[in-house]
């Protein structure tokens, strides 16, 4: 299936190596139904169950457009192998060899689980969270099947057996939450494309609406266009006008604050939502930033209005009109200025 994946939705890494971990894990079960495998064939089996966790950590990384290969992860099955070929010559028997390969698993893949809850950035996908569960929920197998196999001798394999049990509870939930990681992210992109303007990749009015709910706190609000807009695409065709929106932006985003936001109210009218308890003098300097921008037409100017949220307020609408206001202010005393 992930390979019938790779092949239809454009060859992405991460399908081939989530179908490189299935075919390991199932090539490596299937050798370990061998009798009388000897120690070497054993340790490359056990290579291949520590190969396991590592096709998936690095599926996971080539998902998110990640380095896919560090010196740890490449590490994990030559851990797993040299764990048992270490105790099963030490000791002399292979049992040993086992009882070491499941602890470094367990290890392994507690690591594994741990890696993939953290989060990056943002909150984490919920695909990614359930994978993480899933792969966690392995765990308490290898705990209970080494506490059985070194506390009880009834001719039972508990090494095997007990995560043979768990793959069957959990391998396929594991396997579903890898093929919903690809459409959750479809989703999310289509969810964002509707909040955001198509042009020039600033929030809508709906995605104003949307960042509102999330705003806590005083709000300084910079509302701004382009001076004589209209004369710029009358005398230099839209595309003219689009490519000094497009440029505007780019800008405005290079120069606002971490965590500041950028809508596009419409036309060629912009809102920067500056969140934070932020004095006069620093709100000034972001929207002087804001008006010396530059853009791709020689002369092109910009007046700004600024405001701020009142905290009696419940969204930025009545701040939204205050600095609306002064932008006008700022136009009828002579454009390319601040008013606030």
């Amino acid at each position: 299936m992930f390979v019938a994946l790779w092949l239809i939705r454009g060859r992405e890494a991460y399908y081939l190596l989530c179908g490189a971990a299935a075919l390991t894990y199932a090539a490596t079960l299937a050798g370990l139904m061998v009798p009388d495998r000897g120690a070497g064939l054993s340790t490359l089996l056990f290579i291949g169950l520590g190969a396991y966790n590592s096709y998936l950590l690095a599926a996971v990384r080539a998902f998110e457009g990640r380095r896919v290969m560090d010196a740890w992860i490449a590490a994990l099955p030559i851990l797993s192998g040299a764990a048992f070929g270490v105790f099963a010559l030490s000791s002399g028997t292979l049992a040993a060899g086992q009882t070491a390969n499941s602890v470094v698993l367990g290890l392994s893949t507690l690591g594994v689980g741990l890696v993939l809850w953290r989060t990056r950035g943002s909150r984490a996908p919920r695909s990614r969270r359930l994978l993480a569960i899933f792969q966690l929920a392995y765990v308490p197998a290898y705990v209970v099947s080494v506490m059985l196999s070194l506390s009880i001798d009834v001719g039972i394999d508990w090494l095997a057996l007990v995560p043979l049990l768990s793959d069957q509870l959990l391998l396929g939930v594991l396997n579903i939450a890898l093929l919903a990681m690809p459409g959750e992210r479809a989703e999310a992109a289509l969810n964002d494309a509707a909040l955001r303007d198509p042009m020039t990749g600033a929030w809508n009015r709906a995605g104003l609406a949307k960042l509102e709910a999330s705003l806590r706190g005083p709000v300084a609000v910079i509302v701004f266009d382009v001076d004589h807009f209209k004369a710029i695409n009358d005398g230099h065709g839209h595309a003219a006008g689009d490519a000094v929106l497009t440029a505007l932006v780019r800008g405005a985003q290079a120069v606002l604050p971490p965590g500041a936001h950028l809508v596009r109210l419409g036309g060629d009218e912009f809102a920067a939502v500056v969140p934070g308890a932020l004095d006069t003098e620093t709100a000034r300097e972001i929207a002087e930033r804001l008006r010396r921008l530059e853009t791709p037409q020689p002369g092109c100017t910009i007046s700004l209005g600024m405001a701020w949220s009142e905290p009696a307020e419940i969204g930025l609408a009545k701040a939204l009109s205050r600095a609306d206001e002064r932008l006008y202010r700022a136009k009828a005393a002579g454009r390319n200025r601040v008013a606030a």
